[in-house]
């Protein structure tokens, strides 16, 4: 597991057991981001306008690839205390300090501004991916302008709100990605 681009590039990730996080291949997260790189273009935006939010963070792989590339602040969520030690020392490695770790994926603080891109990657096929937007939708973390990335199993169905639109789905082995957005109301 590696940084994919920016300022770290090619800079090794460490990640818990598997029993207690399934690290994104670097195969996946390579495709995802070149997409990502190509919404920000044709938005007017480049990675310093981003604020970014890594839910169910594990190592912090996806966050940390986006403060490679230079996002201005990422914000990592993560219960697992295993996990937060790797997730800490990933960041330690990078000296990066545009970053925030909080506890409960579930349970976001209230008083944030809207982020400019959601990323969740909740453990697969128990429900957490729509319990935890749900909960962001709810407590201003997303608004019309965010970007909704969620990863789930290749063969996990997904339940999304109403108010959110699909925009695009990617396809990487056993993983894949929905895009979406807030619809205006």
């Amino acid at each position: 597991m590696r940084i994919i681009s920016g300022q770290y590039k090619g800079k090794k990730l460490i990640a818990a057991s598997e029993n207690i996080t399934r690290p994104t291949s670097d195969r996946a997260k390579e495709g995802l981001f070149n997409v990502l790189e190509s919404y920000l273009l044709k938005q007017g935006k480049n990675w310093m306008d981003i604020s970014f939010v890594d839910v169910f963070a594990g190592s912090g792989a996806i966050g940390i690839e986006a403060l490679s590339r230079g996002a201005k602040h990422c914000f990592f969520f993560e219960k697992n205390k295993e996990a937060v030690r790797y997730l800490k020392q990933n960041l330690n490695c990078f000296q990066v300090d545009r970053y925030q770790i909080l506890n409960d994926a579930l349970l976001p603080p209230i008083g944030q501004q809207a982020v400019q891109i959601y990323f969740s990657d909740a453990p697969y096929h128990q429900n957490l991916s729509e319990k935890a937007l749900n909960s962001f939708l709810q407590k201003g973390w997303i608004n019309s302008e965010t970007l909704i990335v969620i990863e789930a199993d290749s063969n996990e169905d997904l339940k999304f709100p109403n108010n959110v639109e699909i925009i695009r789905k990617l396809s990487y082995g056993r993983n894949q990605f929905f895009l979406g957005r807030i619809l205006q109301i």
